[in-house]
């Protein structure tokens, strides 16, 4: 390779050695409150819990699903 051609060539190196470097960074603690959204909470709420269980137990047809007897699989108590 020509000096030339070699001395063009490595600040387009170094510039692109260079730029991976400028993504890392790090997020303070009190920082993330920022990051936050309520959508990533997974902690689901009671009445979401109520359905899911009365699906649950109205398809198996168990007895006593949530503290009540259970009906014959058509989700009727």
């Amino acid at each position: 390779m020509p000096r030339s051609l070699r001395k063009a060539v490595r600040p387009f190196l170094l510039l692109a050695a260079a730029l991976p470097l400028g993504a890392c960074n790090t997020v303070e603690y009190y920082e993330k409150e920022h990051l936050v959204h309520p959508i990533m909470d997974l902690a689901e709420e009671a009445t979401e819990v109520h359905w899911y269980q009365k699906v649950y137990y109205s398809i198996e047809g168990a007895a006593g699903g949530i503290g009540t007897s259970a009906g014959g699989g058509c989700g009727c108590y």
